[in-house]
């Protein structure tokens, strides 16, 4: 069974999912749920991260979305995942990671105040620096021509 720090465990089903898989889509799952909606254009940045990031076919990516659910379902320990994801990867990968979470906070065109609050203190807890963060925000409102 997969222990995240803080005596968070893997069920059954999530098992068979690599836990660093696991966390970064419960992790990416809460931004996709922060504003009570969970579109399919969300879905589509979140497969799109999962299977180009993990090398994961459809099929692949949409098990370890439905793990990551069930674990959110159960319980969602923001710093055990975090600590999970930051001991495992580096900082390219957290940024690349961040910049996910932010297309999928402005996949609808705006920001929520949730939303807002929640990749910023998720940036944190997998250790990101201030500056960092908003270099990654900066960045994806560029990509997606928003940016001033």
């Amino acid at each position: 069974m997969h222990r995240f720090k803080g005596g968070l465990t893997a069920a059954p089903e999530e098992e068979r999912q690599d836990p660093l898989r696991l966390a970064t889509a419960a992790v990416l799952l809460e931004i996709a749920y922060a504003d009570g909606e969970f579109t399919p254009a969300e879905d589509g940045d979140l497969v799109g991260y999962l299977k180009r990031v993990f090398s994961l076919d459809d099929e692949s990516a949409q098990e370890l979305i439905a793990a990551a659910n069930e674990l959110r379902g159960r319980t969602i320990d923001h710093f055990a995942l975090t600590n999970f994801i930051r001991s495992h990867s580096s900082l390219a990968e957290r940024i690349d990671m961040v910049k996910t979470m932010w297309r999928i906070a402005y996949n609808d065109r705006k920001l929520t105040d949730y939303e807002n609050y929640l990749v910023r203190k998720l940036s944190d807890l997998i250790g990101l620096e201030h500056h960092v963060m908003i270099d990654a925000k900066v960045s994806v409102l560029r990509e997606l021509g928003m940016a001033t």
